[in-house]
């Protein structure tokens, strides 16, 4: 398999589609930085199924794709595609071309796609699983994942020796095996839980189950008497409902007759309402016409009043217009001798303005004359400034360069001093450090020494740990044995303490007496104050259960006492056992093959001659084979098991519940069951101080492993070997200081003498500058003062014409000022024309105006005043019909009040049909009532009854009586569970179910546990095998890539903990002793962990391999064997390696160049160099 091409559109800086084509052999990448090369890194690790977002060197997704630059918008989508060419069929498809392709939009949605047909990250990794190539494995290699395996970051150096031994899936499969035995354990734990609550379950339902049984034969004959009584009921209900209905016929009649005459009334006052309306309508319409004639006649007024104000205003206007054609007259003179004044003005400026316009041309003049004498001075006296400034320059440049030079030769003299001060001072260092280094030498060898034997002390109590440890764990199981077996008997213990507290089992009336205080209620029951052997229990509750609800009374007074409590408060029926009135009985022939039941249970004295009188004749038959027939006597046989009763002339028995036996015997059973958890406390107690002391001896044990002192021991030896390394490397660097200082020296000697020499020149040079620049100083000062002269009689002349050119502008402004004045005022004169002449026609207009509403006016009174008149006329006629109105209005309200005399009188009526209707509705609802309990009681239909004759002739009161009786009966049973018989036939199936169940899974787990071991013994040799493989690979790359002399090593930390043993490195370069990788120098680090890398590819080569800047460490040297290694490496992998590295870009057969032409996007340039050789 090889990696063909990649296609790159969208992603980071590659904006536009991008392609690079790889072959056999080594492909480079370079460019500068900051160009985009490390975003084809992060292609290919985003498109293999990379989701750590900081691995991308991003900070969310959305930053994978295009941002846009100064002249691109921005991308919606970053998509990459890896095509492989699957030659050996090491991916698991029949494809020969594989191509991988990951999306992903701005939107926020992703997807991948494998030749072109979505999938899942899931099918991506399972594609390169155990191929070599994945985000983790040693396929992809940045400088910082080198540093990674030098310091052993999150143990990188196993992540890679487990991916080269091809471990990854037996990893996951133990990890699979792991959740599914956690889960089957869990499971196990709900299982047991569930069959603990469903064994308790069983007890009630048992119990429920015998109570239901009982409580439905009651029920069915109460049934019988219930639908006998209904029958009865429904004789009497007929006589009733026949004279309700005749009655409630004839007040119907009654209310029909008073309904006609209601009716007609009704439609006379109707009519008379129509009549009424009409004229109220008339009403309306007049006082309509009233109101619009007052309005009409208001607005004339208001007519009126408005035509007054507009004659008034009239008359004001005029008086205005005649004052103001008065003041206009006498404001048109004074404008005309103001513009006459003005024009002669304007004539005086204007000559004035031409004298000094002719001044300033001469002025001018003079001022050129005086200029072109100034600019030849000028010009004399810059030539001679410029030829100074060069004089000047070359004097600063030659000074310059003179103290240049004699601070150099003071420095080099100094540099020569300090050199051989040095020299001094590194000869006396030398000899220090050279006794320093031979004392901490010995000081290492005693601290390794007393290392040693710390250290085989440490193993003996490790040795003693590990037993003292088992023993704990061994505690710890028998520990977790024994509690359970007394929680178990708690919970058994809490279980029946609530049965006896509740009375479960038990009739309601004998728990009434129970918590009644009203006699004496500490009287035991017969239950309580019997114990039988577990064995046997079973079958004496058989023979006894009639009778363990019974009272044990020490009198007959104390039985009568409660028979009458049960009577007064309708409890129900007990019965009473009365001591004092037991004799001993007579004794009953034991048959053979049997045991007396008086000897397998417990009994106080006093109870002694009540126990004898129930199982004086009862004997237990010790096994099936005992012959019942022959048994004749009055004896009483029990199976041992509960399974039959056998007496003289009957035989009952069957199957066995699976709570029967757990009525009798309850009080004193508690007891016991305390007496047990009390003495399976101590044991668990016991096993505790066990545990705890043998914990304190792990603890003392720790103590003494002295693990702190070995550690630190452990860093004084480092420190100590790391100084011996720093006083040898000082001493090395020092005596190559010694030898760089003497060719210094020599150097210093040579430049001196060679300064000396340059600068004499230079010196003389100096000299012939300065004489120029005194020479040409005293011509500039005879030339200044010609110049200076001519510039004053230039500014002197530009002055006078300045000051005459501003009087020239000052009077053009005054006559330009003067002139719009004139203008000003003609204009004013003009408009005041205009206005008087328009003052005149208004004035002639106001005098027609105020005629003409004068006159209107006039007719507007006159009009008002007829209004008025027709006004007072048209309101008295309204006055009369108002009166007749409300006159009619009360004749209807009298009628109005008749008839609704006449309704209440048909309301009494309606009352006592409702009243009839009601008792009615009682019988129909005392019907339904028993019609609804028939059908909820007993699911009878009333109807489907209704005709059926009587079955028997007793009377209702006597049918009431019964019934009643057997609903007490009913209520004294008390509660009963419905579905206790089915629930109790379904739960018992349920829990044989899950046992079947909780075996499978003890089954399922026992399998797991040996899969998990068998998936660690595998994984375990695979990576010794390939560790050992490494190993010897190593140890060979390494002389290949230092030299034949230097050695190096792999060393397992922890070689008994094959499963999670980190992996040291321990290196010995020549001269140097063996140390850690952590303790070499730069470059010698990147060679070891290279070296590791090329060992790993020599075991399992990836298919191809990207380095990223991993020769950026090494110095030429050592990149001429990196890159030689991977020549060899070449023929069976791929290389990708991107770099900066001259030496290695030679080494490449395909380079691709990333530029950034444009900012913010990456371009690709392509060179094959096989094609050049």
């Amino acid at each position: 398999m090889r990696l063909k091409s990649l296609e790159i559109k969208g992603f980071k800086s590659f904006a536009d589609k991008t392609v690079l084509n790889f072959d056999e052999g080594i492909t480079g990448v370079i460019g500068p930085n900051g160009c985009g090369k490390s975003n084809i890194i992060d292609s290919i690790r985003w498109v293999i199924g990379e989701h750590k977002i900081s691995n991308l060197r991003s900070e969310n997704l959305e930053s994978l794709v295009f941002n846009g630059s100064k002249s691109r918008g921005a991308s919606g989508l970053a998509e990459v595609s890896l095509t492989f060419e699957n030659t050996k069929n090491l991916l698991p498809t029949e494809f020969n071309t594989v191509t991988v392709t990951r999306k992903y939009y701005k939107s926020g949605e992703s997807e991948y796609r494998l030749n072109d047909v979505a999938c899942r990250l899931k099918d991506i990794h399972n594609l390169f699983m155990d191929t070599g190539i994945s985000t983790d494995s040693y396929a992809i290699i940045e400088l910082g994942m080198v540093d990674d395996i030098i310091k052993d970051k999150e143990n990188s150096r196993r992540k890679m020796l487990e991916q080269a031994a091809g471990i990854t899936i037996y990893k996951t499969r133990k990890k699979e095996a792991k959740l599914k035995l956690d889960a089957t354990e869990q499971d196990l734990a709900r299982i047991e839980d569930l069959l603990f609550e469903i064994n308790n379950q069983l007890k009630t339902l048992e119990s429920q189950a015998k109570k239901a049984e009982k409580y439905y034969e009651i029920k069915k004959e109460y049934k019988e008497i219930s639908i006998e009584l209904a029958k009865a009921a429904l004789e009497g209900f007929n006589l009733t409902y026949r004279d309700l209905n005749e009655k409630q016929q004839a007040e119907v009649d009654k209310r029909i007759e008073l309904e006609t005459a209601i009716a007609k009334e009704e439609a006379a006052l109707e009519q008379e309402k129509l009549a009424f309306i009409e004229k109220e309508k008339a009403l309306h319409i007049m006082q309509h016409d009233f109101n619009e004639k007052l309005d009409k006649v208001r607005n004339k007024e208001n007519e009126k009043n408005l035509a007054a104000q507009r004659l008034q205003y009239l008359k004001e206007r005029k008086s205005n217009l005649d004052s103001f054609i008065n003041k206009a007259g006498d404001q048109l003179k004074g404008l005309h001798e103001s513009i006459l004044f003005t024009s002669k003005q304007v004539n005086d400026e204007e000559i004035k303005l031409t004298e000094l316009e002719h001044k300033t041309g001469e002025l001018k003049k003079q001022v050129e004359e005086k200029r072109l004498v100034f600019d030849d001075k000028r010009a004399l006296i810059d030539g001679l400034r410029k030829e100074n400034n060069v004089l000047q320059h070359k004097q600063f440049d030659a000074e310059k360069k003179v103290a240049v030079a004699d601070t150099s030769i003071q420095n080099l003299q100094r540099n020569i001093h300090q050199l051989e001060e040095e020299k001094k001072q590194r000869q006396i260092t030398l000899q220090q450090l050279e006794e320093d280094r031979k004392t901490k030498d010995a000081e290492l060898e005693t601290q390794k020494a007393r290392l040693q034997d710390m250290l085989q002390h440490q193993q003996k109590t490790k040795e003693q740990i590990l037993q003292a440890q088992a023993l704990v764990e061994g505690l710890r199981n028998n520990l977790a044995e024994e509690s359970r077996k007394l929680d178990a008997r708690i919970n058994e213990y809490n279980l029946l303490k609530s049965l006896v507290d509740s009375m479960e089992g038990y009739p309601e009336s004998v728990k009434f007496l129970h918590n009644n205080q009203n006699w004496n209620y500490t009287a035991p029951l017969l239950s309580d104050i019997i114990y039988v052997q577990e064995a046997y229990r079973t079958a004496v509750e058989n023979v006894l259960e009639p009778y363990l609800n019974y009272y044990v009374v020490n009198n007959l007074e104390e039985g009568l006492q409660a028979v009458y409590l049960l009577d007064e408060n309708k409890k129900g029926k007990a019965n009473f056992f009365i001591l004092d009135q037991f004799e001993p009985g007579s004794e009953t022939a034991q048959p053979a093959g049997t045991l007396p039941a008086l000897q397998v249970i417990e009994v106080d004295d006093k109870y002694k001659k009540i126990a004898s009188h129930l199982l004086g004749n009862v004997f237990i038959a010790n096994d099936d084979a005992i012959n019942l027939a022959n048994v004749n006597t009055d004896a009483v046989i029990l199976e041992k098991t509960g399974k039959y009763v056998k007496g003289k002339y009957a035989i009952s028995g069957g199957s066995v519940g699976l709570f029967e036996g757990n009525k009798i015997g309850r009080a004193r059973n508690l007891e016991k069951m305390q007496q047990d958890i009390d003495a399976q406390q101590v044991v668990v107690s016991a096993l505790r101080a066990d545990i705890q002391q043998k914990h304190h001896e792990v603890i003392t044990f720790n103590e003494d492993l002295k693990e702190n002192e070995i550690r630190q021991l452990q860093q004084e030896i480092n420190t100590l070997t790391n100084h011996v390394f720093s006083l040898q490397n000082k001493f090395e660097n020092l005596t190559q200081q010694e030898n760089q200082s003497i060719s210094r020296l020599k150097d210093l000697h040579q430049q001196f003498n060679q300064n000396h020499e340059s600068i004499a020149v230079t010196r003389q040079e100096l000299e012939n500058y300065n004489t120029g620049l005194r020479e040409l100083n005293t011509r500039l000062q005879a030339i200044e003062s010609d110049y200076t002269a001519a510039e004053m009689e230039y500014a002197e002349a530009t002055q006078k014409f300045n000051e005459s050119n501003l009087q020239v502008t000052r009077q053009q402004s005054k006559l330009t000022s003067i002139n719009q004045e004139l203008q000003f005022k003609t204009s004013q004169l003009q408009e005041l024309n205009q206005q008087v002449e328009n003052s005149n026609s208004q004035l002639q207009e106001a005098t027609l105006n105020i005629e003409t509403e004068t006159s209107a006016l006039q007719e507007l009174e006159q009009l008002v005043i007829g209004l008025l008149h027709s006004k007072e006329a048209d309101e008295k006629k309204l006055n009369e019909a108002d009166q007749a109105y409300y006159n009619l209005r009360n004749i209807l309200q009298a009628k109005e009040s008749e008839l609704r005399l006449k309704q209440r009188n048909k309301e009494g009526i309606d009352n006592l049909l409702t009243e009839i209707k009601d008792r009615l509705t009682d019988l129909k609802l005392q019907l339904a009532g028993m019609k609804e309990r028939l059908n909820v009681e007993f699911k009878v239909d009333l109807d489907s009854i209704i005709d059926e004759p009587r079955t028997g002739e007793m009377p209702l009161e006597e049918l009431q009586e019964r019934n009643e009786r057997l609903k007490k009966r009913l209520e004294n049973i008390g509660e009963v569970n419905p579905t206790a018989i089915e629930a109790f036939t379904e739960m018992k199936k349920r829990y044989e179910f899950i046992l079947e169940q909780k075996n499978d899974l003890v089954t399922a787990k026992d399998s797991l546990l040996q899969t998990i071991l068998e998936v660690e013994a595998t994984a375990n040799q695979q990576f010794l095998d390939t560790f050992n493989k490494v190993r010897e690979n190593f140890q060979k790359v390494f002389k290949a890539l230092f030299t034949e002399e230097d050695t190096a090593d792999m060393v397992l930390v922890d070689p008994e903990n094959l499963a999670e043993t980190g992996i040291d490195i321990v290196a010995k370069p020549k001269g140097k002793r063996p140390s850690s990788i952590g303790q070499l120098s730069g470059g010698e680090k990147t060679l070891t962990a290279t070296a590791l890398l090329f060992a790993i590819y020599l075991i399992k080569p990836a298919p191809f391999c990207i380095l990223d800047e991993v020769d950026a460490p090494l110095d030429d040297a050592n990149v001429g064997k990196f890159t030689n290694m991977i020549k060899q490496f070449s023929e069976n992998s791929q290389f990708i390696i991107v770099t900066h590295n001259k030496q290695t870009m030679s080494a490449v057969d395909v380079i691709y160049g990333v530029t950034m032409q444009e900012a913010g996007v990456s371009k690709l340039v392509p060179v094959d160099f096989r094609s050049l050789n």
